[in-house]
């Protein structure tokens, strides 16, 4: 799974300096396997996973959508969906063995 487009790209309220970006994966993820793996807020009646690092905020939803908060430029947002995509993965394979 993976960050595949990315929809909008928006000034960020809290830090004019910064911008919130939503996004799309490739596929949807599994929300309620996301939030235990990185032990973050998830809601299973709104459909969606908080995750919290530092100031920065990303939000997974069950359609695929992702929005990205606090970040400097697109690259960094893909990036850091990605990475905690990727963690996501390695974490579920040393689980599994």
């Amino acid at each position: 799974m993976f960050v595949e487009r990315i929809e909008q790209v928006l000034p960020c309220l809290i830090d004019p300096w910064k911008l919130r970006i939503i996004a799309h994966l490739n596929s949807p993820p599994n929300l309620k396997e996301l939030a235990e793996t990185l032990d973050a807020r998830y809601s299973e009646s709104l459909g969606v996973v908080l995750v919290r690092l530092g100031r920065r905020e990303v939000n997974f939803f069950a359609s695929g959508k992702v929005t990205i908060r606090e970040v400097n430029d697109i690259e960094e947002g893909k990036k850091l969906v990605n990475s905690i995509l990727a963690m996501v993965a390695q974490k579920q394979l040393l689980k599994e063995q």
